[in-house]
């Protein structure tokens, strides 16, 4: 899910050691995987490599909530995720209980046994060397493997009734998040990457529009919105009025036909 760090510039959101960040992120993970897991299967379905593969590497796992659930969907496989933050893969290696699922403490980058299949969920807009992290991919999965990349797709954000108090915070974070090396939209530094690369090649790539209509949807985006503000506060990364961001996110949420949207963008590049 979303925590690997860079080791020369750890992103601060990730400081599972504090209580209250880890509960924010156990939340926000569980809330992330269903508003979205149901419209994300559509690319391990379409993908050959990943009907035909044995073994899955899921780096950045966080609490595994994810991946049990790819588990339960796709059995027959093994699957391994990985986490720089052991607060989590403690929880993780709690609740995920089904035999094909393990899970280790370490970085990406400790990683040295192949892999058929990778996953990045919404892990590389964390990192501020996509180049490093898929060369150091590339080495642990099999030739004729391949790797899912799943990251944010900003465009489609959309709120109904406009919610400006929103809209620019995300603007606000999102250049913070720049200026310290991390890109939201990943997709063109993947594609510089893998043109430079002799060890991956382009698959396909698949845009996904998620809506609050679809039924329970409107209340996850609620609470991941709320949680999300709460844990950029409590970095103390970002000097913002969260006092007012929260209310008028409150106030729109009692809006009776309150609409909103979020977009994914899904890679699959392949090991040659």
């Amino acid at each position: 899910m979303l925590h690997e760090e860079s080791a020369s510039n750890p992103d601060p959101l990730f400081c599972t050691q504090q209580r209250a960040i880890l509960d924010l992120w156990d939340s926000i993970q569980r809330l992330q995987t269903d508003f979205a897991f149901a419209q994300e299967l559509s690319a391990y379905y379409l993908c050959p490599q990943w009907h035909s593969c044995s073994t899955v590497l899921d780096i950045g796992t966080g609490n595994g909530y994810y991946l049990g659930k790819l588990a339960a969907r796709f059995p027959g496989k093994r699957y391994h995720g990985v986490d720089v933050s052991g607060e989590l893969i403690a929880i993780a290696e709690k609740e995920v209980t089904d035999t094909s699922v393990s899970f280790s403490h370490r970085s990406l980058f400790d990683v040295s046994e192949p892999y058929d299949f990778v996953l990045m969920r919404l892990l590389l807009q964390h990192l501020n060397d996509i180049p490093a992290v898929l060369d150091h991919v590339s080495t642990i999965t099999r030739h004729g493997g391949s790797a899912l990349i799943i990251d944010a797709h900003d465009a489609f954000r959309f709120f109904y009734p406009a919610l400006p108090e929103f809209t620019q915070f995300f603007s606000i974070y999102a250049e913070h998040q720049r200026k310290a090396g991390r890109e939201r939209e990943v997709v063109k530094l993947v594609e510089q990457a893998i043109r430079m690369s002799s060890s991956w090649r382009w698959g396909s790539s698949l845009q996904l529009l998620i809506p609050s209509t679809i039924r329970g949807n409107l209340e996850l985006f609620t609470h991941t919105y709320t949680f999300f503000a709460d844990l950029v506060s409590q970095t103390g990364e970002l000097q913002y009025d969260f006092s007012a961001l929260k209310d008028a996110w409150q106030d729109w949420s009692q809006i009776p036909n309150a609409y909103a949207q979020v977009g994914l963008n899904l890679i699959t590049i392949h090991r040659v």
